[in-house]
């Protein structure tokens, strides 16, 4: 075993001095009990790192402990230990040890010893996907480079804030409001947001917009996840994705019930115990997997506020998860066994109480309630219980709503979500979202008048910050187009007035050298200072006379500077000529087609007409729009005429060198999935 002693013994002195006797003591209980050398080593090295020491020196130390440490080495593995209490930074955050996945779908958290201290105050990590655990030896070159290979095609989203030194996050509040300070959000090595502010009052509509690639999409994401660090735990947020509720059997109420994560948790372990009550090795592996689920949130639970709290309450509440990591599945296993309980006595203990927390939750209403919502949206009855990969996009995107109406979150994050409705599921979705007043909204949407109907205030993302103007859509562009015209009448006027200064500072100067007058040289002196004081605003933006007191810190200039804003870039794209054709007749006839879906009961080929009759010619240089509801055969039309279906009745001719480009409206999930780059 390596004491903190023995470290320190081969530390030089100097590095010894810059470490305080917190970090020492932090340190002693990091690699307690450890007799590996290269585990102590991954362990100190950020901190000796810290205090100015080199790797040549890191290494030399390391070797001298490697040698003093071959007499003691044992087979003791590395216990639990505690990880480094949150600085008092304003930007600290750690990683948080991650769920690992059971044989029987439980969920397992990390040990605490499994969580690396950060090395950084200013840019800590989020939570990751994958568990992290010491490696018993540091990594050849070319393990490194895989790893590094590895991580360059899945880049790491990081999200988090700033974190008060008592970490208010993790005390449960009634208050729904949203008020993060210097929000940061990388997508590997890429900056979406840095040091902004995230503001979402509880139950305003809000409206982002921003350029395509700007990072909203992304900012949802870790919203609606809760990966972003900082962000309160008991705001319920639900996202509603550009890709949710993509190709799966299951059916299509399910898919709705099983969008509240907590119902669907307590209603698996209904399922599974009630099935297991006739065989006693069954019924004894379900207990196991209940007792495993709630004893390992617990403990996960534990571990996030160890690792969050910082001072004195970081470190009670480092104990605390130190502790259930120890003790929390078998305190848990001694309550449901006390008095001699067989396992059917468990059991029916254990159905108690998940149904009395169904009970408190109305969830034996949950199915009606779910139909209830498909119905208002246009799903039909018989539609409910086929499974969803049977819907087309437009369909999907209904159930995908219906989810987000089902949970009732605090905060509903919708990410283009008119994609694929048509105008009458556009209308509903307006009025509903409009009606809703307890619900805090943040929508992003590229529809303008669909923005103008559910905002109240717009969120705008550009260069990496976020900025909130009042009103919907056209009201925030006409102050903004008010705004801007504002700084160029500004910026005009301020520069004919420099120049006029300018060209009487030089005039006088001329004069002042011909005939050598010291008293005009220092009128000319003053005029400079006056030149410079000229350079930004003289008003501040409430129409107050500047000063100087106004503007704190070390600026290099007098004043702020007038800073006009940048045009953004338009998007300019083309599509290619195509190649003439040696007919010049039309490039796509159909005649007389009719085309017919099998059915899903009764499996005949024809049983479910979309499409009949239909005769239609396309020439070279039409533009032909598709209009119709969902579902009434738009996509199979286009199908048809690609080629990638074939009509039941009718004949489809073609021009033999014919080309045909398809952008489907399932396109981006299927790029969302390649690995590849655009290139």
């Amino acid at each position: 075993m390596v004491s903190i002693n023995a470290l320190l013994a081969v530390v030089p002195d100097a590095i010894k001095g810059a470490m305080d006797q917190d970090t020492l003591e932090y340190l002693g209980d990091v690699i307690a009990d450890e007799s590996d050398p290269a585990a102590v080593r991954e362990a100190a090295e950020p901190f000796l790192v810290d205090a100015g020491m080199s790797e040549s020196e890191l290494d030399a130390m390391f070797s001298k402990l490697s040698i003093g440490a071959t007499n003691d080495a044992s087979s003791v593995t590395s216990s639990s230990s505690l990880p480094p209490s949150a600085p008092d930074a304003p930007a600290a955050a750690a990683k948080l040890p991650q769920p690992l996945a059971l044989k029987d779908g439980a969920c397992k958290p990390a040990s605490m010893s499994e969580a690396k201290p950060s090395t950084s105050s200013q840019k800590p990590a989020a939570p990751v996907s994958q568990p992290e655990t010491a490696p018993s030896k540091r990594p050849a070159s070319g393990a490194k480079k895989k790893a590094k290979a590895a991580a360059m095609s899945t880049p790491q989203v990081q999200a988090y804030s700033q974190q008060s030194r008592f970490h208010m996050e993790t005390v449960t509040t009634l208050s729904k409001d949203v008020d993060l300070k210097n929000v940061n959000v990388t997508v590997g090595d890429h900056e979406l947001l840095v040091d902004t502010r995230l503001w979402l009052k509880a139950g305003c509509h809000y409206g982002m917009v921003g350029r395509n690639g700007a990072g909203k999409s992304t900012l949802l994401s870790v919203i609606g996840n809760k990966t972003l660090v900082g962000f309160p735990e008991n705001i319920r947020t639900l996202y509603v994705q550009q890709l949710d509720v993509l190709d799966t059997d299951i059916s299509v109420v399910d898919a709705v019930l099983a969008a509240d994560s907590e119902l669907q948790k307590r209603m698996d372990d209904i399922k599974a115990i009630e099935r297991a009550l006739q065989s006693p090795k069954a019924l004894k592996e379900a207990i196991d997997a209940y007792i495993d689920r709630v004893g390992n949130e617990r403990i996960f639970l534990a571990q996030k506020t160890a690792i969050l709290r910082s001072g004195r309450r970081g470190k009670s509440a480092r104990a605390a998860a130190l502790k259930a990591e120890q003790t929390m599945l078998s305190s848990i296993r001694s309550e449901l066994y006390s008095n001699g309980k067989t396992d059917a006595d468990v059991a029916a203990d254990i159905l108690t109480t998940l149904y009395a927390q169904l009970d408190e939750t109305d969830a034996h209403s949950a199915e009606a309630q779910a139909r209830a919502i498909l119905s208002s949206l246009g799903v039909a009855e018989e539609q409910q219980d086929k499974p969803v990969s049977l819907l087309s996009g437009g369909w999907r995107m209904r159930v995908a709503l219906a989810k987000a109406m089902f949970v009732k979150p605090d905060i509903m994050l919708l990410d283009e979500c008119t994609n694929h409705l048509d105008l009458a599921a556009i209308a509903w979705l307006q009025d509903y979202l409009v009606a809703l007043e307890d619900i805090t909204i943040v929508c992003v949407s590229h529809d303008r008048d669909f923005l103008n109907a559910v905002s109240e205030e717009i969120i705008r993302l550009k260069d990496k910050q976020l900025s909130y103007h009042p009103g919907n859509y056209d009201e925030y562009e006409q102050t903004e187009d008010e705004l801007r015209k504002k700084k160029e009448r500004q910026y005009a006027s301020l520069e004919r007035r420099r120049e006029h200064v300018k060209k009487s500072i030089d005039n006088f100067m001329k004069h002042a050298r011909s005939t050598n007058d010291s008293k005009v040289l220092g009128q000319m002196a003053s005029r400079k200072k006056k030149l410079d004081r000229m350079a930004g605003l003289d008003k501040t933006e409430d129409g107050k006379r500047f000063k100087i007191s106004y503007w704190a810190g070390f600026h290099d200039t007098m004043r702020p500077e007038l800073k006009l804003e940048r045009a953004e870039k338009e998007v300019d794209f083309s599509i290619p000529q195509p190649e003439a054709m040696r007919n010049s007749g039309p490039l796509i006839s159909l005649k007389s087609i009719s085309f017919a879906y099998p059915s899903s009961d009764s499996g005949k080929p024809g049983s479910q007409a979309v499409l009949n009759d239909i005769t239609m010619s396309i020439m070279m240089g039409d533009h032909i729009a598709l209009l119709g509801l969902n579902g009434c055969g738009k996509s199979t039309l286009v199908n048809i005429i690609k080629g990638d279906l074939k009509p039941t009745k009718g004949a489809v001719e073609q021009q033999a060198r014919l080309r045909i480009g398809h952008y489907t409206q399932h396109f981006v999930d299927e790029l969302s999935g390649e690995q590849e780059s655009g290139l």
